[in-house]
């Protein structure tokens, strides 16, 4: 099963996911995303064997609000280390440059559609087997690969100096407090990220999760609204033991080639994930229910 939870700020997505373990109890969950201790939002989990599914929800696009100051900056990029102040003169000089149609057109310039962002050095990526904020957080050097990343759409949602507000919606794998600071950096500037909220998962929004504590079984989000574009078909048991068995079946259905079916059986459970090739059957996961 899938669950929308809604995750807290000061809350680390492990711990969120290990109360969500005791709550249900059960032992197998993963994650689509995680958000860092300091960022409250959006977290879409998997129980069980929806698990298997994951792989095609994590690339999912992401939509974040945020907000950075213009006149500190710390070295993680957001509240998590102490704040170095800048010069106040030069401050009060760049205050009467920037304004709001210089943030929107430095934006609509260099930071839509797809750029190169280099993840902050305070982050979970693993670096020699071991995370980089842990290396950082012990003054070693941390060398991270740039990456490729989407900017789809922007709003400024507001900007009264020093404190930038945004609303954008980024590929997987984009890291806001990068966005940020590069922003920043066009301006000759420093930054830190002050809140970091997560709003939407593809067209998962706020209304769709629940707060941890409230939790209930019942709240699973049903496969057919995740997966809108995966088809579905029931299957009678003698069909449905060989496809169970990993048997590549004809496709003897008149199903569609190159289209992902769930396969259900005849009281509607989910029974597998298969795909259509070279008129096959072609078995992706099994025991996904």
């Amino acid at each position: 099963m899938f669950y929308l939870i809604n995750k807290p700020i000061w809350i680390s997505s492990f711990f969120a996911i290990s109360k969500l373990r005791k709550i249900l109890n059960i032992k197998k969950v993963g994650h689509t995303g995680t958000l860092d201790p300091l960022a409250s939002g959006l977290l879409l989990v998997a129980t069980g064997n929806s698990t298997k599914l994951i792989s095609y929800l994590d690339k999912a696009r992401k939509t974040y609000i945020f907000s950075f100051n213009l006149d500190w900056y710390t070295e993680s990029g957001d509240l998590g280390t102490p704040i170095h102040y800048l010069d106040n003169k030069l401050i009060e000089e760049t205050q009467k440059t920037i304004t709001k149609d210089k943030i929107k057109n430095l934006i609509e310039s260099k930071f839509l559609w797809k750029i190169t962002q280099i993840p902050p050095k305070y982050s979970a990526i693993k670096v020699n087997w071991k995370r980089a904020y842990s290396l950082a957080r012990d003054w070693k050097e941390v060398q991270i690969p740039e990456r490729i990343v989407e900017i789809f759409d922007y709003k400024l949602l507001d900007y009264n100096f020093p404190t930038v507000t945004l609303e954008m919606t980024v590929s997987a794998w984009t890291y806001i407090r990068t966005i940020a600071e590069d922003i920043w950096k066009e301006l000759w500037l420093n930054a830190y990220t002050i809140t970091l909220h997560r709003s939407k998962i593809w067209d998962l929004d706020e209304s769709k999760s629940v707060d941890i504590e409230n939790l209930k079984q019942t709240d699973s989000i049903p496969y057919s609204h995740l997966f809108p574009d995966f088809k579905e078909i029931i299957l009678d048991p003698e069909n449905i033991s060989k496809i169970s068995s990993w048997i590549i079946l004809e496709n003897k259905f008149s199903l569609t080639e190159w289209q992902k079916y769930f396969i259900k059986n005849e009281t509607l459970d989910y029974i597998s994930l298969i795909e259509v090739k070279n008129n096959e059957l072609f078995i992706i996961a099994n025991k996904i229910s």
